[in-house]
């Protein structure tokens, strides 16, 4: 089943759907928060959806019965944490108000709005879409920012005596999460245990990692930190002041901020979007 962008923008985030109008079940997830307990997989093996899947393929076999075309209610595509289920949209709103009624009720006016070929509905599209590419801009520019940053303070911890990087690492994320380990974060964003969690983060998040970079390498510089032991400490004690700012402030905690999709699908649509030069500049004539 070939995938196809969609003409559904919730929330100012792009849903895609398949080739047949299939729903990808994960961007719905994602756009509920990500709870733990209501991923796809969870919801498809209910007896209720199982009753309402029943349902809706007997109604498809009566309808499309001499249509010869292949009746296909749930699927996945991919293996493993990186899979991606796919269902018909009657079911994709059961999973919808199911995740979040307010979700529900946003998806499906979007639908009716579609049967009922709403011409303002293109115009809420090119808003959201708009938006979408305003945020994928911000998100990909905070991403680099970090990436550059994280690598020099690690040069700076490398100066002040760090020779153990995953430890000193570990403790400026302990500090920042809460307490948590990369793997347990990894674990309850719900991403595999090789992702790079900075890949998947919003803009928020990455805005968090940021300003503990900088402050981590401030503090190694200004108070003079020699040695492991108190590098790691440093760090950690960044991460918890980053941390009780946005607590503060009333923020969202990072461990609880949404896993995004790859931040490739972010650079993908901002190269799409971006003016294509088709010939080359004219030289300047030589000076005579």
């Amino acid at each position: 089943m070939a995938e196809a962008q969609s003409d559904i923008v919730l929330r100012g985030t792009r849903v895609t759907t398949d080739d047949r109008g299939n729903v990808c079940l994960n961007d719905l997830w994602r756009l509920a928060g990500a709870p733990a307990n209501g991923r796809p997989t969870d919801w498809h093996r209910h007896k209720r959806t199982e009753a309402l899947e029943g349902a809706l393929r007997a109604k498809m076999v009566e309808k499309l019965h001499h249509s010869g075309e292949a009746i296909e209610t749930y699927y996945v595509s991919g293996k493993g944490r990186g899979s991606r289920s796919y269902a018909h949209p009657v079911l994709a709103l059961d999973y919808a108000e199911l995740l979040e009624p307010a979700l529900g009720v946003e998806i499906r006016e979007v639908f009716l709005r579609i049967k009922e070929n709403d011409v303002t509905l293109a115009l809420e599209i090119v808003e959201g879409m708009s938006e979408q590419i305003e945020y994928d801009d911000l998100r990909v520019k905070l991403r680099q920012l970090v990436k550059e940053h994280n690598k020099m303070s690690a040069g700076v911890a490398k100066d002040a005596g760090v020779k153990n990087f995953e430890a000193y690492n570990g403790a400026g994320l302990s500090g920042l999460y809460g307490g948590l380990t990369k793997a347990e974060l990894l674990k309850r964003k719900g991403l595999p245990e090789d992702a790079d969690r900075l890949e998947h983060a919003g803009h928020e998040e990455l805005a968090a990692n940021y300003f503990k970079a900088t402050q981590a390498i401030a503090k190694l510089k200004r108070d003079g930190i020699k040695g492991q032991v108190a590098a790691n400490q440093a760090h950690n004690d960044v991460g918890k002041a980053v941390r009780e700012t946005i607590k503060g402030l009333g923020g969202t905690m990072p461990e609880n901020e949404p896993a995004l999709e790859h931040i490739k699908e972010a650079e993908k649509r901002l190269k799409a979007v971006q003016p294509k030069t088709t010939q080359a500049l004219p030289k300047k004539p030589p000076a005579r």
